[in-house]
Parts: structure tokens; C-alpha cells; sequence
């Protein structure tokens, strides 16, 4: 682990023995003021693990301070690499790597924590790709992570409103087509429907008749 003293080490090796995991991929990051300050990302089976190691109460005392976040809500695993010539046949690579939830951002040009940065974006985009959210969007955006499940579409311009609500109880006027429609008359009292034949059907005079 870089940049991780003796009592780091072996706090985070205590966590991951109590989730019975191990880990993926480490980095870690200078954070704050105090010299031994950190933040430290451990992507596990489970999830990412993300450590604050800071002073509590007096730069004497210290603790680490931990958040599990599952695969399922990480959101937006960017990785960058700059390769550029320094003389001849010498060349040096600037490694650059971003989430977005939870945001964190790191960046190097030493190979060995470039090469732990790409160990923690190769774990990160393999463990979330199989929930397929797109990059920039954070788990609000998204209706699995709402509590109480999706949101319901707003209605727009163009949609009826309720009958219940807003009403002033007039019935809307028949249209033109409704009015062509044909209506069903109910059979009276002893009569009954008979199946007429072609011949007995265009011998009834019809409405386009008395027309013409």
C-alpha cells in the first residue's frame, strides 16, 4: 500500500479479516494537513471501501474512519493516460483516474502508483459494469437508488387532466364523429332480431334514398 504507515496497514487488514474478504486493489492519497493524513481506497469482493485516516481530537491521536459503498451504486469510472517523450528513447506516462459516486480523483506519474491506480480503475469498471449507468450520473439519477422506486411521469401540455380534480362539471359536447356513430337500440318487450338475407337487406329503403 502506498504511502500507508505500519498502523494503517494493519487497521484495514482488521477490517477486511472482520468482512472476510481481501483486497483487490489499493491507493492511497495525502489528504489534509497533518503529515500522515489519508485517504485510502480498497476495492474488495463486496465493494469499495473508502478511508479517511485523520487526527482525532489532537494530532497525537488518530483514527480511520470507514464507508463500504457496493458495486451497485459506483457511478462513473473514468481512467486517463498522457504518454509523452522526454529525450530519445525516454518516455513517461501521466496516469489519471476519477469516479464520480463517490468522487474521488487521483493522478501520478510515478510507475509504481500508476500501475496501483490502474489495478483500482481495472477493479472499479469490471465490478460495476454489469448495472450499466452511464458516466456523470450519480445514484439519485437513477430509480432503483429512489427510495420508494420510480417516479411517476409528469404529466405534460398535451395530457388529459383528472376528472376529479379541476372539474366544473359540464360534460364535454359531443363531436362530429360521435354523432355519425351508430347507436344500439335495446329489443322491446316480445320482439325479437331476425338475420335478413342480401336480397331482403338491399330492398330496405335507406337514409340515402329519402335524399335522393
Amino acid at each position: 500500500m502506498p504511502f500507508l504507515n505500519d498502523e494503517v496497514k494493519e487497521w484495514i487488514a482488521m477490517e477486511l479479516a472482520s468482512l472476510g474478504v481481501e483486497d483487490l486493489a489499493v491507493y492511497a492519497l495525502e489528504a489534509g494537513t497533518e503529515g500522515d493524513e489519508r485517504r485510502v481506497m480498497v476495492a474488495t469482493e463486496v465493494g469499495l471501501l473508502d478511508h479517511r485516516y485523520a487526527p482525532f481530537g489532537s494530532s497525537a491521536r488518530y483514527r480511520l474512519a470507514m464507508l463500504m459503498y457496493p458495486w451497485q451504486v459506483l457511478r462513473g469510472v473514468e481512467l486517463r493516460a498522457d504518454t509523452f517523450r522526454l529525450w530519445a528513447r525516454e518516455h513517461r506516462t501521466r496516469w489519471s483516474f476519477r469516479l464520480h459516486h463517490p468522487h474521488f480523483e487521483a493522478a501520478t506519474e510515478s510507475p509504481d502508483l500508476g500501475q496501483a491506480l490502474c489495478d483500482l480503475a481495472r477493479v472499479c469498471a469490471v465490478m460495476a459494469e454489469p448495472f450499466g449507468v452511464p458516466a456523470g450520473r450519480v445514484s439519485s439519477d437513477v430509480p432503483g437508488a429512489i427510495p420508494g422506486g420510480p417516479r411517476p411521469i409528469p404529466p405534460t401540455a398535451d395530457s388529459p387532466e383528472d376528472d376529479d380534480e379541476g372539474s366544473d362539471g359540464v360534460e364535454p359536447k359531443p363531436t362530429a364523429s360521435d354523432e355519425s356513430a351508430p347507436t344500439a337500440v335495446p329489443v322491446g318487450e316480445g320482439e325479437e332480431v331476425i338475420d335478413l338475407s342480401d336480397e331482403e337487406r338491399a330492398a330496405v329503403p335507406s337514409r340515402s334514398d329519402d335524399q335522393g
